[in-house]
C-alpha cells in the first residue's frame, strides 16, 4: 500500500535505481526480512498475491500496468487458482 500511495502521489521519483534499491533493502531489514529484496520483487509479489486471490486477467493487467495480457495470464497460471477452481467445480457440483 505504501508503494502504491507513493506512486499515486508522485509521478516520478528523482532518485537513481541504486538509491531506490538501497532504500527498499533498508526497509526490508527493518521489517526483519532477510535476503535480497528489490522493487521488482515487491511488484512480482503483489501480482502473485492478487492472482492467488482470484483477480481475473484483465483487471490484473490493468492493476499492474502491463501492456500484454499474457503477463497477467502467466501470474494466474502460476498461482494455481484456475486449476483449484476447476477442480472445485467438478468435485462439488
Amino acid at each position: 500500500m505504501c508503494v502504491e500511495r507513493f506512486g499515486n502521489r508522485y509521478e516520478a521519483f528523482p532518485r537513481s535505481r541504486s538509491t531506490i534499491n538501497r532504500r527498499v533493502q533498508a526497509a526490508a531489514k527493518q521489517a526483519g526480512i532477510s535476503g535480497r529484496v528489490y522493487p521488482h520483487c515487491l511488484r512480482a509479489t503483489a501480482a502473485s498475491y492478487h492472482a492467488y486471490k482470484g483477480v481475473a486477467p484483465v483487471p490484473l493487467q490493468a492493476l499492474m500496468g502491463w501492456s500484454d495480457l499474457a503477463t497477467a495470464q502467466k501470474y494466474i497460471r502460476i498461482s494455481g487458482t484456475a486449476t483449484a477452481d476447476a477442480l472445485r467445480r467438478v468435485h462439488h457440483q
